[in-house]
């Protein structure tokens, strides 16, 4: 599980080729009061699990269904995925509760994930902060912040996203580190880029090069389908 901080974010991964889901409204009633919940589901299917420029499938594909119950700026989801270590296969399952509110052309989202496998029993669990602003309506850059509560790494991701291209297609990328809180024998530096196609409102299509300093360079493809 080396590197498994994780961008997803939750919320959903605030980052432009992660966040496609939007929201479906279902009205929730108590006789004091009527309460709007909203509900965002998907699935990706990607080539590679990649967290923070380290493979979690030994660069094997996986597939990730996920749902987020919003309520207000608030937030509950649950992800899963396939995952491998060591030549062993496991199952990821992630919960993440947060807070996202928009402030001008600020989009902030604060909160804590834990990561759960079926056979590894190490807890694993980070607190997140990320801030991104709109510049305008093609174009955002972003930073976000996560600290690993049962250890002590530290991880920074600057990323940035615009989707003005021709044939609505997004470039995004962003670049990241543990500044060598991990004691690794360098630095865990990571970078991304790649171009996002949404084809409607529930499929896209993304296609990325991930380099890390630690592990190799890859080429990763990622079919979404949401709500």
């Amino acid at each position: 599980m080396l590197g498994k901080t994780d961008e997803k974010p939750l919320a959903r991964r605030t980052s432009v080729w992660c966040g496609l889901a939007t929201a479906l409204p279902l009205a929730v009633a108590s006789p004091a009061m009527s309460q709007e919940i909203d509900i965002s589901y998907g699935v990706d299917f990607t080539s590679n699990y990649i967290s923070k420029g380290f493979t979690q499938t030994e660069d094997r594909p996986a597939v990730q269904p996920y749902v987020v119950f919003g309520f207000g700026d608030a937030y509950l989801e649950f992800w899963a995925s396939n995952a491998r270590f060591g030549g062993v296969s496991d199952i990821e399952f992630d919960v993440a509760i947060g807070y996202a509110p928009q402030i001008g052309n600020w989009d902030l989202d604060i909160g804590f994930v834990q990561y759960f496998y079926r056979d590894d029993k190490t807890d694993y669990g980070e607190f997140y902060l990320g801030a991104t602003y709109n510049i305008n309506d093609d174009a955002e850059i972003g930073l976000k912040y996560w600290r690993e509560v049962y250890f002590d790494y530290n991880t920074f991701y600057l990323s940035g996203a615009y989707s003005g291209l021709p044939w609505d297609l997004t470039l995004s990328g962003g670049i990241g580190s543990d500044f060598g809180s991990r004691n690794l024998a360098e630095d865990a530096v990571y970078a991304d880029v790649g171009l996002t196609k949404e084809f409607n409102d529930n499929i896209a299509f993304d296609l990325r090069v991930n380099h890390s300093e630690i592990e190799d360079t890859r080429l990763l493809a990622t079919l979404s389908f949401y709500n």
